[in-house]
């Protein structure tokens, strides 16, 4: 069945669509190929990362962070405080008092159980969140296109972001997956609970709330400030110093990390590091002009019906304007990758047609995506090109070590320009794609 879509008048508002039976399915093209390919790629990461002499995420161990939320979890099941001490190292308890809370549960499992839990659960996790890009952007779920999410997100540990996440047993993932929760689905979506409950665990989640006030979800936002407060006070019932968290310890960024550690990719921490600056008016300038660029992206993606990217690139604006952020707090390269996965996959098909039965459309989303995470290679994987290869090289040369931060602020800036090209604010001309591929505009989602 060929699917026609009339072009639109250039003055009328084309509302999203949000019928199954009015909005045609896309296939994804070339899964098979896609699925040999990843393989593949998963493959040879593995072998990579196996046979390298430093430590990598492989490892069958509990990660540092993760045994320092079961500790901080453990000392609040002994009545003790959370914030007074240091668990490992130096390293002190730096997250609200909801998450200590939570993390008291962990102090019943045993080594194995909670790796696998956490670890095989990050990766599940991860998964879920690239089905809700392919579902949001459209796409069908088939058995193959779910089998492409599993092995996409496999293949993420490629990504310095996501393989950090998992070698430190980081909640970033998790984070992230309840705010897609909130934001990616047209139907059977929260309302504004998973962000509520993300910035209670971490605070840092709650800039997401930024993309419910672009959705004109007022309701929403008002339940993700509420269920913020709710954690507060779970917070405050349980936690013997969480006092102390709100009043002193939240505003102390040197407890997360020193700016000085080239692992932070945040503005502030590349500005400290290559020009000496110490935060003042000039940062707060620039958080204030990422924000405006933030707002100008997410009036694109509204424009264009895309919570895919309005989500991806608020939550990489959010690790931006963080005084501090860890390379592997931007997990959010990751949805934003898949969204030109999904595109240049729709755009090969339309261009090879059904040829090879759309190995050619696969293979080309497929390097697509590859190049996109060169710039993000983790270490194992490719050291020369990776983040800690770079910052190796910005001891003598500087300005290698703003290339993370750099190319995050130029994704924001770029797709909010395009906004105001005729192509980007939503005047769209009608496409060819044969059948069997499927068709569907970029303004439609089918509903969930």
């Amino acid at each position: 069945m060929t699917v026609v879509n009339r072009p639109q008048p250039r003055h009328a508002a084309t509302p999203p669509c949000t019928s199954a039976s009015t909005t045609p399915e896309k296939m994804l093209a070339g899964a098979p190929a896609l699925i040999i390919g990843l393989s593949a790629l998963i493959a040879l990461m593995v072998f990579r990362t196996l046979h390298q002499p430093e430590d990598h995420a492989l490892r069958w161990r509990v990660p540092l962070d993760l045994e320092i939320y079961r500790m901080g979890g453990q000392a609040l099941l002994r009545g003790e405080n959370l914030y007074d001490k240091a668990y490992i190292f130096d390293l002190p308890f730096t997250y609200p008092p909801f998450a200590g809370v939570l993390f008291t549960s962990f102090a019943y499992l045993t080594d194995n159980a909670f790796i696998i839990l956490w670890q095989i659960g990050m990766l599940a996790a991860l998964a879920a969140i690239i089905a809700l890009v392919f579902r949001e952007r459209g796409f069908k779920l088939t058995p193959l296109t779910l089998l492409v999410c599993a092995l996409l997100s496999c293949a993420s540990i490629g990504n310095e972001a996501v393989h950090g996440t998992l070698f430190f047993g980081q909640i970033n993932i998790f984070l992230m997956l309840l705010v897609a929760l909130d934001i990616l689905p047209a139907r059977w979506r929260l309302p504004g609970i998973g962000i509520g409950i993300a910035a209670g665990l971490k605070l840092t989640p709650a800039y997401m709330g930024l993309v419910l006030l672009f959705q004109k979800r007022w309701w929403a936002a008002v339940i993700s400030v509420l269920t913020f407060f709710a954690t507060v006070i779970i917070g405050f019932a349980f936690v013997p110093d969480a006092r102390h968290f709100w009043e002193h310890a939240m505003f102390d960024s040197s407890r997360v990390g020193s700016s000085e550690n080239t692992g932070s990719k945040s503005v502030l921490s590349v500005m400290q590091r290559t020009f000496g600056l110490e935060g003042g008016t000039v940062w707060i300038l620039s958080v204030i002009v990422i924000f405006v660029f933030t707002c100008l992206a997410l009036r694109t993606a509204m424009l264009r019906n895309n919570r895919s990217m309005a989500f991806a690139l608020t939550g990489i604006s959010s690790c931006l304007v963080s005084p501090f952020s860890w390379y592997h707090h931007f997990v959010w390269l990751v949805p934003l990758s898949m969204v030109l996965f999904i595109a240049v996959n729709e755009w090969a098909a339309d261009r090879f047609g059904a040829s090879f039965n759309g190995t050619l459309a696969g293979l080309s989303s497929l390097a697509a995506i590859v190049c996109f995470h060169i710039p993000f290679v983790s270490y194992p994987v490719w050291r020369a090109m990776s983040s800690r290869g770079i910052d190796e090289l910005s001891q003598t040369t500087p300005w290698l070590g703003t290339i993370w931060t750099t190319l995050c602020l130029l994704f924001i800036v770029g797709y909010a320009i395009f906004g105001f090209t005729p192509r980007g604010n939503g005047v769209r001309s009608t496409s060819s794609r044969p059948k069997g591929i499927g068709l569907a505009e970029e303004g439609s989602a089918a509903a969930e």
